[in-house]
């Protein structure tokens, strides 16, 4: 008699048994929600500790998440062989096919971040631009650097006092020397605005000349900078700036008001990527205005690897404004460690998570 053929392994959908609530129990759900704390309190070794330990002092458990879950934090942190070490013993123990690594995945998420190309991030600036203002000023460099190039937008903006025309002066003037890419949406209206000005009482004010002669030089009118360096000279009875001819990998870009594409429209999905921080205020600040003009707002956090403890209140509270504001909020792409901490702190009550399938 011939011997019956090997069963074929359980093939599964991991994200629908990992989140099983019949299956799953206090001691598991403890586990999970001290991993998920300590892992955005970037105490990774820790979080491993504690699945590791619940782990192996639950072998009859058939709740599958912390077992997902470390799976997810070797893969996120590049443990390959910790990984496959973990793959056998759920095979043995489940009878079922484990997870894959992802080696693009690994790679993306333990590699250097490359500047990027594009300009998604920016900074809008209102009414009378002043002091408060300063800190978002300060942040265009870095952004520029980041990303190749920044988006300035000017549309809304009807004054700038002295002090912070120079500040916003000086930090244009070295992006561009730092041959970054620049566009000013309403640049060519708010350089108006500061003309007005250094028609009446601020004539005599250096610092909003250097503002105005900025602004010319990312409009590429050099004919207005040559009539305003006339105006300069005799006003000051001192050489003008000189226009400067800008290298071919500089791109500047001023656009006018009737011409700016909608920031927020530009992308159906806001990203979060990396570590979602204290550092990282100003990116809750792009995505509340990301969603201003939308119903429904997708959050993209599929290169994302942490979201800080700390961090995470903010975050919380961002989302309660959008729905407050009658915003549908989706997050999908998030790993199981952001996704346990969300459980943990309530972030469902506010958006619907897109789960994640591991494979």
């Amino acid at each position: 008699m011939s011997a019956p053929p090997p069963a074929e392994m359980e093939m599964v959908e991991f994200d629908e048994l990992s989140f099983d609530g019949a299956s799953a129990t206090a001691e598991s759900y403890s586990a999970v929600e001290e991993a998920a704390i300590l892992y955005a309190n970037e105490r990774v070794t820790e979080a491993i500790s504690i699945l590791l330990h619940f782990i192996k002092e639950n072998g009859e458990t058939r709740d599958l998440h912390p077992w997902l879950l470390l799976f997810d934090l070797y893969q996120l942190l590049g443990m390959k062989q910790q990984f496959d070490e973990l793959s056998m013993e759920f095979i043995v123990k489940y009878e079922r096919s484990a997870p894959v690594w992802e080696g693009a995945r690994a790679a993306t998420m333990t590699a250097k971040p490359q500047p990027k190309r594009g300009m998604a991030s920016g900074v809008q600036l209102k009414g009378e631009i002043g002091a408060a203002q300063h800190a978002d000023i300060d942040r265009l460099p870095s952004l520029a650097e980041a990303e190749g190039g920044v988006k300035l937008d000017l549309v809304s903006a009807s004054a700038i006092d002295a002090e912070t025309a120079a500040r916003l002066a000086a930090v244009l003037h070295a992006i561009r020397r730092g041959e970054k890419r620049i566009s000013v949406a309403g640049a060519k209206e708010f350089a108006q605005i500061i003309k007005g000005q250094l028609d009446g009482a601020a004539r005599q004010e250096m610092r909003y000349w250097a503002l105005l002669f900025e602004l010319y030089q990312i409009l590429s009118l050099q004919n207005e900078f040559e009539d305003a360096a006339i105006d300069y000279a005799v006003t000051f009875e001192l050489s003008p700036p000189s226009w400067e001819a800008l290298p071919e990998t500089v791109q500047t870009a001023g656009v006018t008001e009737t011409e700016a594409p909608e920031p927020a429209l530009e992308a159906e999905c806001f990203m979060i990527e990396g570590v979602l921080s204290s550092d990282c205020d100003y990116k809750l600040r792009d995505l509340e205005r990301h969603a201003e003009p939308r119903a429904e707002v997708h959050i993209d956090m599929s290169n994302a690897t942490r979201v800080d403890f700390v961090t995470v209140g903010a975050f919380i509270g961002t989302l309660v404004k959008l729905n407050q504001s009658g915003k549908q909020i989706m997050i999908s792409g998030a790993n199981g460690m952001i996704h346990a901490l969300f459980d943990v702190m309530g972030v469902t009550e506010y958006a619907t998570i897109i789960r994640k399938k591991s494979r």
